[in-house]
């Protein structure tokens, strides 16, 4: 919603390399949509006026006996022109007002809460490496919004809460296919091995989320995780999350 009143992101939100990106995106894209609306309504303004004048001019020259109905001159080619071409850029205005919003809705319940994320992170506890793999792990996935593996590159301490801001360099990202070189994330800070720079790592975040849901760490428990994702992945992209607590997913 920043993007559209013009508020500046919290604090949270800016420490996310890949979410500021897109909120420069949808707000480039705000600010296109505000011009061509404004463009939109002067023309449909300009067309009322040159519609109502033609219509007091025919008025003033009608005979008063006996009544005459005036025969309505063709409209020019220009008015149909105009009107396809405001009807184009109306259906061109909703689609990117939809578009834009249908983003703001999938970041504003992950992000945009701010102070917030931390808190609403407390009921979705941290999987490790040794529950091994999910019941269901292709719905699991299906869940996930993200699914990377990199390297630690910092560990910030959220304030106020036991909650700890991981910054990853990625190295393989499984979903989306192509995502940014750099992803954070929220850590509970109960989660063990406790996040430190230079670690491997494995992380997935589902869907509406900023914490990870699965936490493993070294290279040979990466491993046993990368192999039931890379096999649970093209059967995931063909399912649905379950409504509710996509936490519950692959339990």
């Amino acid at each position: 919603m920043a993007a559209i009143i013009g508020e500046p992101l919290p604090e949270e939100a800016r420490r996310d390399p890949a979410f500021v990106a897109e909120h420069r995106a949808a707000a480039a894209d705000v600010a296109v949509l505000r011009e061509q609306l404004a463009w939109l309504g002067e023309a449909l303004a300009a067309d009322a006026e040159a519609e109502a004048e033609g219509e007091e001019g025919r008025a003033a020259v009608a005979r008063p006996e006996p009544p005459v109905h005036p025969v309505r001159p063709p409209r020019s080619g220009r008015r149909p022109a105009l009107r396809f071409a405001l009807g184009s850029l109306a259906g061109a205005a909703a689609f990117a007002m939809v578009a834009g919003f249908g983003w703001l809705v999938t970041h504003d319940s992950g992000t945009a809460g701010g102070a917030s994320t931390a808190s609403d992170a407390k009921s979705r506890p941290v999987r490790g490496a040794d529950q091994g793999r999910p019941a269901d792990p292709e719905r699991e996935l299906a869940c996930s919004r993200l699914v990377v593996e990199g390297t630690v590159a910092r560990v910030t301490p959220e304030k106020a809460s036991s909650w700890q801001r991981v910054t990853l360099t990625v190295t393989r990202s499984y979903k989306p296919a192509h995502g940014p070189a750099e992803v954070g994330f929220l850590l509970d800070g109960g989660a063990r091995p406790a996040p430190r720079a230079g670690q491997h790592v494995l992380v997935t975040v589902l869907a509406g989320g900023q914490d990870a849901h699965l936490w493993v760490v070294g290279d040979a428990r990466v491993a046993v995780g990368r192999a039931w994702i890379t096999e649970s992945l093209p059967a995931s992209r063909h399912l649905g999350c379950p409504s509710g607590d996509p936490s519950r997913a692959g339990r």
